[in-house]
């Protein structure tokens, strides 16, 4: 008796070829689970969820920046000599607060809303540490102020970290 390849039987699994193939389809379900653990476990905060809604408000959004274009408002954030506070000086004197709102522009949680209280003369201050760290952080901010009555706001991007910012 010869012992030769065609009287020898190999089984399918002593051969790569068949682990090689089957590695591909089984990759790519590994894969397909790690994305769907991603995508629910971090949600992307850019995607605004009720973008039907915030369609239809644009225009009233707009008429606030309308509405200041035409008081011709301006305003400049900065800290106090101390550096303890914040001030903000409005070209006007009429409002009693002011309203400023940090957007952060990837995380959503970051988001804050700061009180003005009126100071001497068209200035307003304020004396939240969290405006320190904003200004003093690495990122990209989208800074809004907004009157007390919330007939207007000034709007401006900021790359921090800076020191004062015009609106």
């Amino acid at each position: 008796m010869s012992n030769t390849r065609a009287d020898k039987i190999d089984h399918w699994y002593y051969h790569r070829w068949p682990w090689a193939l089957m590695l591909i389809p089984f990759a790519a379900v590994i894969f397909g689970i790690f994305m769907v653990t991603t995508a629910l476990y971090f949600p992307d905060d850019v995607v605004v969820d009720t973008y039907y809604k915030d369609g239809k408000a644009i225009n009233q959004i707009l008429a606030l920046d309308e509405a200041a274009q035409l008081r011709g408002l301006q305003a400049t954030l900065s800290a106090a000599p101390t550096g303890e506070r914040f001030v903000i000086d409005l070209n006007t004197d009429t409002e009693t607060v002011l309203h400023l709102f940090a957007y952060h522009v990837t995380d959503s949680s970051a988001d804050r809303e700061f009180l003005f209280l009126p100071d001497t003369g068209n200035s307003y201050s304020s004396q939240s540490a969290e405006i320190a760290g904003i200004l003093s952080s690495n990122g990209v901010w989208y800074l809004e102020l907004r009157g007390d009555n919330n007939d207007w706001r000034l709007r401006t991007r900021a790359l921090t970290p800076v020191s004062s910012l015009e609106f």
